[in-house]
């Protein structure tokens, strides 16, 4: 159960890192 956890939030904060990081780039862009 805690590693199953681990894994999804690891996920969860790659994810989200990863739409602010393309969002910057955006913006920058824009």
């Amino acid at each position: 159960m805690l590693t199953s956890n681990i894994k999804y939030w690891s996920w969860t904060g790659a994810f989200i890192l990863s739409l602010l990081f393309w969002a910057e780039l955006i913006w920058i862009a824009v």
